[in-house]
This record gives structure tokens, C-alpha cells and sequence, in this order.
């Protein structure tokens, strides 16, 4: 287990096995720092610092960095003078984790990575080490091509499996980075558009001829300007009311919540009847399968960790059996991991606790909106 943990996406921080901060001095002493980090595998990294960036004393320099790392565990440097380096085993650098990551295309992996990509490289890190920072400079455009890869990767998957909640939110992670991708500016008005929201995605348009506009000097393409006129078409449309969308169902909706904790069970049964829709509980994965067998469900709405049958496995029994119904997944466990395979089984959704009534309203009614018209093509 590592004993110490260096965060170069976003701000600089280093975290010793206690869970402290450290302060680690002047700028070049972080400089050399984030050098060593991002060179693990290097046998002499301070040698290399001090060569390439002034003419350091490397001997010199090490002392400054054992001093900055005094409160750190003994086992996190290793070798002397100018081969002074992390120790690859105590030491996590999350750079070297997205690397990883990045290079394997699994669903898993790509989910992973994207969290990890808090930020651009040591954002507003200036050394004023000279050359370091041009250096820093090359690094920093490197990984965040890398990150706009693992993303776009990440809202293909999201956009194929229909979770729009997610995909919208990966979409705008995109153009935080890069706001000047008409491509992804197209992917989110349609990720509104698909959500019921034609206003949203109206300004999304707007805001992407005047970035266009600014920055290429250049009109929206076409395609974006035929997608503009869908969106104008839905803006015509009167919006129907709550109750004349469960009328067009044939009838109430019909949502099974699987959940083994009665705090949350309460919290989102009082959600989603407040929303006029009618909910069947059940607090097992065994007694939510007798549930299916005996009624067709609009939804179900179904924790991963619920007793004899957990919630993946149940989905999976659920898609041999043949029962289409779509399934939002929730979930209290941390991780990429679960949202991945809820992912690549294919549920409708994905949520962690806590519950929260802005996050769950929205998506179950996008969900049912697409399962009308789906069937209505039928």
C-alpha cells in the first residue's frame, strides 16, 4: 500500500501516510518534486533536474528535498545524492495511474481514468526555474490531449447505452477543456434535446456559433444547423403536462424500487410518488424477480448491494429471461468499478447515493420519455 500519494492533476499536493498536506517550500523544491513524480522509473532523476534545469547541486538539492519530505515516511525517498527518487513502491502519482489507465480500453479503465483528470497538469504552476516550465509547458499539452481522448471515449460509450444524464455531464467536461469542438457541442444539444430541455440545448447552439465565430471566424456546419431547426421545431411544441405524459402511457407508471436500506427505500419511494408515480418496494433481489414475473414495470430503480440476488445479478437474470424493462442503478460504493459493468450490461442509468430528488426526477423521466418513444415506433 502506498504511503504517500503526490496529485499533479489540478494543484499540486503530496499526502503523506497519515493523510496530512505537506508544505514543501520554494517553488523549485515542488518544481524537482513534480519531476521525480513524473519520472518513477529514472535512476538518477535529481541528476537530471539539476543538469537540464541550472545547474543545481544535486547534492545540494536532495537535502532541500528530504528536508520538505522530513514528516513523510523513511521509505518514500530512496538512493543518495544525485540518485535520489521516489520510491516506486511507497509513492502514488496519479499521472502514472491515468497512464495506466489511458492506455487500456476497457470501459472500466477509461471510467477511471477520467476521474482521475482533475485539472490540467500542476494548473497555474509556475516554477520560474528556467527551462522547467517550458518543459511543464509540453507535459501539460501532452495530458491534455490524453484526457480529451479518454473523454470523448467515455461519451461515445454513454451516448451508445442512452445514459444522457451521464453523457451530459461528460460532454461538459469536454468543452471545459476545449469549448472550441463543434462536434461536442453537437453531442450535448442533442443529449437536451433527447432530455426534453430544447431551451438548454437553443443556448448550447448559440453559445457554440459564438465561440466558432470568435475563435475561426467561421459559421456553425451544417449538420449543427440542422439539428438547430429540430431544436426550434421542439420549442414550437407545447409541453404536456405531467399528467397528460402518464395518460400517454395507458395508464400510471409503474416503478419497482429495489432497496435493502429502509432510510433510502423511504427517501426515494417519497421522491418518486411526490412525482405521481406508483411504486412497488421490495427490499430483495430474489423477491424484485417474483415482482417482474408477476407484473410488467415501467422502471426499475435498483441498488447494486440488496441481499440473495445483488443488483448486477439480477439485471443480468432479467436480460436471459427476456424482460426488457430499463433499470436505473444506485449505489453507496466508490469507484468506477460497478459503474462500468451497470454500463456494459446496459442500464438506462447510473446514480451514488445520497439520492437527491434534482438528480433522480430528471433521468427517470428522460428513461420513460425514450421507452414511449420507442415503442411507439413499434
Amino acid at each position: 500500500m502506498s504511503s504517500f500519494k503526490v496529485r499533479l492533476f489540478g494543484e499540486f499536493s503530496a499526502i503523506d501516510h497519515r493523510g496530512n498536506t505537506l508544505a514543501l517550500g520554494s517553488k523549485r523544491t515542488h518544481a524537482a518534486l513534480a519531476w521525480l513524480a513524473l519520472h518513477l522509473d529514472a535512476p538518477a532523476p535529481l541528476r537530471d533536474f539539476a543538469s537540464l534545469f541550472g545547474g543545481d547541486n544535486a547534492g545540494a538539492l536532495g537535502r532541500d528535498l528530504r528536508y520538505a519530505l522530513r514528516f513523510a515516511a523513511p521509505d518514500v525517498l530512496i538512493g543518495s545524492g544525485d540518485t535520489l527518487r521516489f520510491n516506486s513502491r511507497s509513492v502514488e502519482v496519479d499521472v502514472t495511474r491515468f497512464d495506466d489507465l489511458a492506455a487500456n480500453d476497457s470501459l472500466n479503465a477509461v471510467r477511471a481514468a477520467a476521474e482521475i483528470y482533475r485539472g490540467n497538469l500542476l494548473e497555474h504552476f509556475n516554477s520560474d526555474v528556467p527551462g522547467f516550465d517550458e518543459w511543464l509547458a509540453e507535459r501539460r499539452l501532452h495530458y491534455w490531449h490524453a484526457a480529451l481522448a479518454v473523454l470523448g471515449k467515455l461519451l461515445a460509450a454513454q451516448i451508445k447505452a442512452g445514459w444522457w444524464e451521464n453523457a451530459t455531464d461528460t460532454a461538459s467536461r469536454l468543452l471545459a477543456l476545449d469549448p472550441t469542438q463543434e462536434v461536442v457541442h453537437r453531442a450535448l444539444m442533442r443529449l437536451q434535446l433527447e432530455q426534453g430541455r430544447p431551451d438548454s440545448a437553443l443556448r448550447r447552439y448559440q453559445e457554440c456559433a459564438d465561440i466558432l465565430e470568435r475563435e475561426f471566424d467561421r459559421q456553425p456546419s451544417a449538420e449543427t444547423e440542422r439539428l438547430r431547426e429540430e431544436i426550434l421545431a421542439a420549442l414550437e411544441k407545447t409541453p404536456a403536462p405531467r399528467d397528460a405524459f402518464h395518460k400517454a402511457l395507458d395508464g400510471p407508471v409503474l416503478i419497482l424500487l429495489v432497496e435493502d436500506d429502509a432510510i433510502s427505500s423511504a427517501l426515494v419511494e417519497g421522491f418518486l410518488t411526490e412525482a405521481g408515480y406508483e411504486v412497488v418496494t421490495t427490499a430483495d433481489g430474489g423477491d424484485a424477480l417474483v415482482e417482474l414475473a408477476r407484473r410488467e414495470f415501467d422502471l426499475i430503480v435498483l441498488d447494486v448491494n440488496v441481499p440473495t440476488l445483488d443488483g448486477l445479478q439480477l439485471f443480468e437474470i432479467m436480460m436471459k429471461k427476456g424482460i426488457g424493462t430499463p433499470a436505473i442503478f444506485i449505489t453507496g460504493v466508490a469507484g468506477a468499478e460497478v459503474e462500468a459493468r451497470s454500463l456494459e450490461l446496459g442500464a438506462a442509468g447510473f446514480l451514488r447515493k445520497p439520492i437527491r430528488k434534482e438528480n433522480l426526477l430528471p433521468r427517470v423521466r428522460a428513461i420513460l420519455q425514450r421507452r414511449e418513444r420507442v415503442q411507439s415506433l413499434r
